[in-house]
């Protein structure tokens, strides 16, 4: 009996085949899971600016007024991650898209649609920059757990066991919940603003305005992702004890939980924001990459300039692309700032005029590349 016992324990252990991850386990861990680690670089930029700052020699130097510390630090540290990977990450998508011959040929209303975006973040950063900065905080969080849930459903294919439908809007909602209990707390107290400019929110959600609305909403958000992580963890427990829990999914969405609900509990939310597309962006560069690998070996690509940057060993020269394009942005945020006296503009509407005409275009179009998993899949 104690030797049937014996046999019988591999059977049980956790779901580990080599055909669960996307690629493999180390490209996995390292691209879209542990690539968490890098939340924590904007938060340690923007402190180690802070204190830079605190001494007086340095703010002289750089001609930095004591009021306008954190200003400056919060800008820098936008302005090193929209360059070195916020930027990168938002011009790969035109690799499959704008820049690829397949998908205009295909797509052409879809893309000629995409246009009207900029002109209507110009239109906006001129007449209403509050709400132009309110309906890009709102959508950028949508879009980052769009991309998680997009990575969760080419792992949920993966699996032998078709999940069951209402498995897979567990896994959705308390991927998407997870983002809202600190975040609404903050809005129902009126403490919720990007740099100096406060998110144009309803003031009847307001708990000073409405106390009953106002903590209502926020009980709401926070039951709803209470009762999903119960549900999604006890569902967890029993596939772990069945051994068929499907373990790099469950490390993207545990990983994807703790980071974004506390996210949101960091006093400047934009440098918060930036911790979280640090990790985005790195997901999205590794899986843009991997898939035109993968668009090339299956039908080829047949625009020479990005099959030429998807081949294996030129990752670089795709960075390389990328960063390039980002570098055009900030040449054009500078004249913008160097004319902005002349406009009426401030820094912020210099900077998100710029990036914002790019950048909506991206979450535009990956509403629609995040249908695409059968690339991924194969299914």
């Amino acid at each position: 009996m104690n030797n049937t016992a014996a046999v019988a324990v591999p059977s049980a252990t956790v779901e580990f085949q080599e055909n669960l991850w996307l690629h493999s386990r180390r490209w996995d861990l390292t691209y879209i899971s542990l690539s968490a680690g890098l939340v924590i670089l904007p938060f340690l930029a923007y402190e180690f600016f802070r204190y830079l700052l605190g001494i007086e020699s340095v703010r002289t130097a750089l001609s930095v007024a004591p009021g306008d510390v954190l200003d400056f630090s919060r800008n820098t540290v936008n302005g090193m991650i929209a360059l070195l990977i916020g930027g990168p990450h938002m011009y790969a998508t035109y690799t499959r898209t704008f820049l690829d011959n397949d998908f205009r040929k295909h797509h052409a209303a879809f893309l000629l649609g995409s246009l009207l975006l900029p002109v209507g973040v110009v239109y906006l950063g001129v007449a209403n920059f509050q709400l132009l900065v309110t309906v890009f905080f709102f959508w950028a969080s949508i879009h980052i757990l769009h991309q998680v849930s997009y990575i969760i459903d080419c792992y949920t294919k993966k699996q032998a066991k078709p999940l069951r439908l209402p498995d897979r809007m567990l896994d959705y909602v308390v991927v998407f919940s997870s983002l809202y209990p600190i975040g609404v707390w903050r809005m129902v107290n009126g403490n919720f603003s990007i740099g100096q400019i406060r998110l144009l929110l309803p003031e009847f959600i307001l708990i000073r305005n409405n106390p009953v609305v106002g903590w209502g909403l926020f009980y709401a958000v926070t039951l709803v992702f209470a009762v999903s992580l119960t549900l999604w963890l006890r569902r967890s427990y029993r596939e772990y004890d069945s051994g068929e829990l499907h373990l790099p999914k469950f490390i993207l969405m545990g990983l994807t939980v703790v980071v974004s609900f506390f996210i949101p509990s960091y006093q400047e939310l934009d440098v918060a924001f930036q911790g979280f597309n640090t990790w985005h962006s790195f997901q999205y560069l590794g899986l843009t990459l991997y898939i035109n690998r993968l668009r090339e070996q299956k039908d080829g690509i047949h625009t020479p300039l990005i099959r030429g940057m998807s081949v294996e060993g030129k990752g670089w020269r795709f960075y390389a692309f990328t960063v390039g394009l980002a570098l055009s942005t900030v040449g054009l945020i500078a004249v913008l700032l160097l004319n902005k006296d002349l406009l009426g503009f401030s820094f912020d509407q210099c900077y998100y005029i710029v990036v914002l005409s790019v950048l909506l275009m991206h979450y535009y179009h990956d509403h629609l590349l995040f249908t695409q998993t059968n690339i991924m899949t194969g299914r």
